[in-house]
């Protein structure tokens, strides 16, 4: 049986575009369509539906350049082989593609020989690729087929009640990375399998996979990542789990084990989730943790909101003085009443809440991962990492204060009258006005009533409309004065703001008003 190939060229100069379709669509039979992209946004939005077989893509594109649009392409579904075009064969362009994987890297004007040379090889690559996927799509759909059946053994299997075979054979057969899990086991009102389902789809969208059987008709439940678990993510994912499943009608009880680094500790946390289960039940709470690994006592909860809430007034009123006396009262407390991890655990939440309070400084600020706080083994050592960077989103936030929302505005609009020529981005001019990129999107759209971009299209389609009627200038030359660097992308952004064509404006130019 032939195989045919769809093939998408992305080419902003519209003759070199029909050229090359026309080369691929009345000289090569394994051709099932062909389609064509101008720009970069535009070959992204085909890509998505369209799905290609081979990328023809040009580097030199108005907005994104071609190796960008690449790198985003290798993010989206699919696994195109892509073939770079260029004017001008130049070396540094050729290391990126390697980089990127690229198949072949084709100078313009392309001869119908050398395309032909580029597709007969890339049919060989993609038939062989396509065997490869329809044998690994046979042995997923056999894998998916028996999974329930190795799920339940390797619940069973970590409850001791069927040990025939190690944890870790299952999840290397299932294919399953494992660095890090815990047991939950929960009792609620709806039927075993809804529950088990339930629960399965509010973990999968944490991003954490879920296994589960009913055990004596209790929800037996083990959580995997492929990564490090540390207990704080432990206990925002179950808190989250508890409250969804209230939310929805499902109140349960909720009775969570402590992480197990490796798949033979999992039997301890199953126990565990066990013992916690009895406990809820016996006291009525919806959610109880093992003793080691659970939330702080409520009214510890309650003191660390407290703190994070006077951290928080302190940096809006200016006075960062404040924060290392707050944050020395904040860490005796918890070194007096707790072992060292549940005090990582709990200027961990201190740290969450805080930032969490400045969202229009989240741009401008290098966060501090859990990795991070938790990898720190000292305690002063932690208190002066927390310092270091309060102090430093009380600068931020100072900053941003002094300056009047109406002045950098203002700045901001002067910068572009003025460089509209150069190559300005939102992230440029926020950077060069000191201020975060979501604070000054935010101002520039409040006060414009436009985002940056289209502001900043304008004031060039306004500078062009200006060459263009003085008449000296020819429609390329009035592009690229304006900023535009493609006479294709300008002519047709001139059109949509217009209503005409740049050579149709300069013939007649409208009637000053």
């Amino acid at each position: 049986m032939s195989r045919s190939y769809r093939v998408l060229i992305v080419e902003d100069e519209e003759i070199e575009s029909s050229a090359l379709s026309m080369m691929l669509k009345y000289n090569r039979q394994d051709i099932q369509e062909v389609r064509s992209a101008a720009n970069g946004i535009q070959a992204l939005e085909i890509y998505k539906d369209f799905l290609p077989d081979i990328v023809l893509m040009d580097i030199n594109l108005p907005g994104i350049n071609g190796l960008d649009v690449i790198r985003q392409m290798r993010l989206l579904p699919g696994s195109p082989s892509f073939v770079i075009i260029s004017a001008h064969s130049q070396f540094a362009y050729a290391q990126e593609a390697m980089r990127l994987d690229v198949t072949d890297f084709l100078v313009k004007p392309i001869r119908l020989e050398d395309i032909n040379r580029v597709l007969d090889g890339l049919a060989q690559e993609i038939e062989q690729k396509r065997s490869w996927t329809e044998r690994a799509q046979y042995h997923q759909e056999k894998m998916d087929a028996i999974r329930p059946v190795l799920e339940s053994d390797l619940v069973l299997s970590i409850a001791s009640m069927r040990s025939a075979a190690p944890i870790a054979t299952i999840f290397d057969f299932m294919q399953i990375p494992v660095a890090a899990g815990f047991v939950f086991a929960i009792q609620g009102s709806q039927a075993g399998s809804t529950l088990l389902r339930s629960v399965k789809s509010i973990m999968r969208n944490m991003g954490m996979t879920c296994i589960g059987e009913m055990i004596h008709e209790i929800c037996v439940c083990v959580a995997l990542s492929g990564e490090a678990l540390y207990p704080a993510r432990v206990q925002e994912t179950m808190r989250h789990l508890s409250n969804t499943l209230c939310a929805s009608g499902s109140p349960c009880q909720i009775g969570v084990g402590s992480v197990a680094d490796c798949a033979d500790d999992l039997r301890r946390s199953y126990e565990q989730a066990i013992a916690a289960l009895r406990g809820a039940a016996a006291t009525g709470a919806p959610l109880t943790f093992q003793a080691n690994g659970g939330l702080p006592e409520q009214n510890s909860l309650a003191y660390i909101t407290e703190i994070s809430l006077k951290i928080t007034q302190s940096i809006r009123a200016g006075k960062a003085e404040l924060i290392p006396e707050q944050l020395q009262r904040f860490f005796g407390t918890f070194q007096l009443l707790t072992a060292y991890q549940q005090v990582q655990e709990s200027a961990y939440w201190l740290y969450i809440l805080v930032i969490g309070n400045f969202p229009e400084n989240a741009g401008d600020l290098q966060p501090l991962s859990s990795g991070q706080l938790f990898a720190i083994e000292d305690i002063n050592a932690l208190q002066d990492t927390l310092e270091r960077s309060f102090r430093s989103l009380a600068a931020l936030h100072n900053r941003q204060e002094s300056l009047q929302p109406n002045q950098l505005v203002a700045k901001a609009v002067q910068i572009v009258k003025s460089r509209f020529q150069e190559d300005l981005t939102l992230d440029s001019v926020a950077e060069e006005l000191n201020v975060s990129l979501f604070y000054l999107s935010k101002l520039f759209r409040k006060h414009t009533g436009s985002n940056f971009t289209e502001y900043l299209t304008q004031v060039r389609i306004n500078q062009a409309k200006k060459l263009l009627a003085a008449g000296d200038m020819s429609v390329k030359e009035a592009a690229y004065a304006a900023g535009f660097n493609s006479q294709s992308y300008f002519s047709k952004i001139f059109k949509k703001y217009t209503g005409v064509a740049p050579s149709e404006y300069r013939e007649q130019p409208p009637a000053k008003g």
